[in-house]
């Protein structure tokens, strides 16, 4: 089995925000992703539900398999939303088979 090394990105925003994040993974040129709701969690904030009327506090995980130079580029405009925004972005390598998707 031959396999090939992309970039994983896992990001964790607040639902109000996710278009804005997908407009920025689809303006790099990362060719797909999963969006997870997020049920429940703990944080820096202490604990969190997905309850409430307006849903503005649901947290959404995005989950996006792509290229080192198309990561560095969205990691890079991540950073500046993140200074308005609350969320978590992890990084990591992994192998991957039909690399043509990614």
């Amino acid at each position: 089995m031959q396999t090939v090394r992309r970039r994983k990105l896992e990001i964790i925003v607040e639902a109000p925000v996710l278009s804005r994040v997908e407009a920025i993974l689809k303006s790099e040129g990362v060719r797909g992703w999963s969006v997870f709701a997020g049920v429940e969690g703990h944080g820096a904030t202490g604990d969190w539900h997905s309850e409430g009327l307006s849903g503005a506090e649901e947290k959404r995980l995005i989950f996006a398999l792509t290229s080192n130079d198309a990561a560095d580029r969205v990691l890079e405009k991540l950073v500046a939303f993140f200074e308005d925004y609350p969320g978590v972005v992890c990084v990591s390598d992994v192998d991957v088979m039909r690399p043509d998707r990614f």
